[in-house]
Parts: C-alpha cells; sequence; structure tokens
C-alpha cells in the first residue's frame, strides 16, 4: 500500500520519481497512505510543538459541526497521538478560503528541517485528504515568509468504497537543498478543504490555483479533511552531513 514520492531530489544522490499531488518547486514531498502500518513513519513524539496549544487567526472558521469535542480540536493536532473519529475535523468551506488558520510559537528560535501532516478518516473517504500552506518567522511574527503550498495527492484523485480505500495520509515537506527555515520564531499553517463529497480530491480553486498557475478544470473542494497529528521536526543530523558532503564533492569536482 505504501507509495512515496519526491518533488526534487538531492543531486548526484537520489533520483526523483512520479509526483504525488503537489508541493511549491524547490521542495521536496513525500507521500504515504493506507492503514496505521502503512506509513512511511510513525508519530513523533516530542517534535517542536508537541502539546502546544495553536492560536487561531483573523480568517479561520472554527470546526465542522460534528466536533464538538474539545480535545478532538486544537489539542488532536499535537497530542502525538494518530487519532480516530472525529479528531482534528475542520469546518467545510467555500471556495478559494483556507479552513483553518493557526500559528505556533517556538520556545526559541530553532532550525527546521521537516513537517509531517497525518490526515485521515475512519469511513475511508476524501476527507483523508490534505491540502496546506505553511510560512515561517524569525522575527516572531512581524514578517513570513512565501507560503509553501502542499497538496498531499494529485487533484482527481479517488478514495473511496470503489477505489483505494486508504484510512490515513502522510505527508513529509522537506527541502533538498537545506532546511525548510532557519532560526524561526513561529510557524503558521493555513488548512483548505480538499474533497466534493465523493472521495475526489480536487484543489480549493475555481480556475487557476494561485499557487500551482494550474487549473485543475474542476470545481472547488468544499469538504474539509480530519487533520489527525502535525509535526514539525530539527534538521536531522545525518540528512545535514549528507548534503554537507555532497556541496564539499561538488566543490572539489569543480575545481
Amino acid at each position: 500500500m505504501k507509495k512515496v514520492f519526491m518533488c526534487m531530489a538531492l543531486v548526484g544522490a537520489l533520483a526523483a520519481s512520479a509526483q504525488a499531488g503537489f508541493v511549491t518547486p524547490g521542495y521536496g514531498l513525500s507521500v504515504s497512505q493506507g492503514e496505521t502500518g502503512d506509513l512511511a513513519y510513525p508519530v513523533t513524539a516530542g517534535d517542536l510543538i508537541s502539546g502546544m496549544i495553536a492560536t487561531e487567526l483573523p480568517g479561520d472558521l472554527g470546526w465542522h459541526p460534528a466536533n464538538t469535542a474539545p480535545a478532538d480540536q486544537l489539542p488532536a493536532f499535537t497530542d502525538d497521538v494518530l487519532n480516530s473519529g472525529l479528531a482534528g475535523l475542520l469546518n467545510d468551506n467555500n471556495p478559494g478560503v483556507p479552513v483553518k488558520r493557526i500559528q505556533y510559537d517556538l520556545s526559541g528560535a530553532t532550525d527546521i528541517g521537516k513537517i509531517k501532516v497525518y490526515s485521515g478518516n475512519d469511513g475511508r473517504d476524501g476527507r483523508v485528504f490534505h491540502t496546506y500552506t505553511v510560512e515561517f518567522s524569525t522575527d516572531n511574527g512581524s514578517n513570513w515568509s512565501t507560503p509553501i503550498y502542499v497538496q498531499s495527492h494529485d487533484s482527481n484523485t479517488i478514495n473511496n468504497s470503489g477505489n483505494n480505500q486508504w484510512r490515513v495520509v502522510l505527508s513529509e515537506l522537506t527541502n533538498p537543498s537545506g532546511k525548510l527555515a532557519t532560526a524561526a520564531t513561529n510557524v503558521r499553517f493555513d488548512f483548505y478543504s480538499v474533497d466534493n463529497t465523493q472521495g475526489q480530491m480536487r484543489d480549493p480553486f475555481d480556475g487557476v490555483n494561485p499557487f500551482t498557475g494550474f487549473d485543475d478544470t474542476l470545481t472547488a473542494a468544499f469538504v474539509s479533511p480530519l487533520v489527525w497529528e502535525i509535526d514539525v521536526l530539527v534538521p536531522e543530523p545525518g540528512t545535514m552531513a549528507l548534503l554537507a558532503f555532497g556541496g564539499v564533492a561538488l566543490l572539489r569536482r569543480r575545481r
């Protein structure tokens, strides 16, 4: 059941493969889906936002009317558990408008190497997909980086009783050239709707998607996902060592 995709690879180290969904060019996206045991990685306990309660930003549209338990709302994003049931069920919304707008204030300036988002649905339908943008600030929220757009699957991917029947999806956002952010003090996310009630992945926009520059030719999604966990991770020492080695090797070849 496991599928792993990447938009870019380290030069000379990894070969690019078919893309799942879309990520802003220059960034890497790996996606796995199915049952819990099919995911590439488990939830990371003790990541940078573990146990934090996000601040909901202006424009946030709240929660789906069925999601009324406080523990299934903001705490579900960072409880270090791959949830189930109604946990993380976002509100359905109008085309092109983010439904959940949240910000995490880190304990100090920190480098960020990877973001993992887990979404799912025990009903195994289109709510398992996810689409979001992420931005970083290095000055406590006064200024923000350009949004990185992540769509977990290609538009028109189907997940319903007749196709796939995945329960959970994991996406991993990375920067193959280095870090996602250096000395970040804050991280903010905008989550969007993903489905049309038939289990069909769609982007959030009618017409051209302003983040991708493409029109998926489908009407905009209006059914939102269940976000079961968000992990924000520091760079892995081995990855940074590989990047450093690759840079040194490239310099030697140029000489």
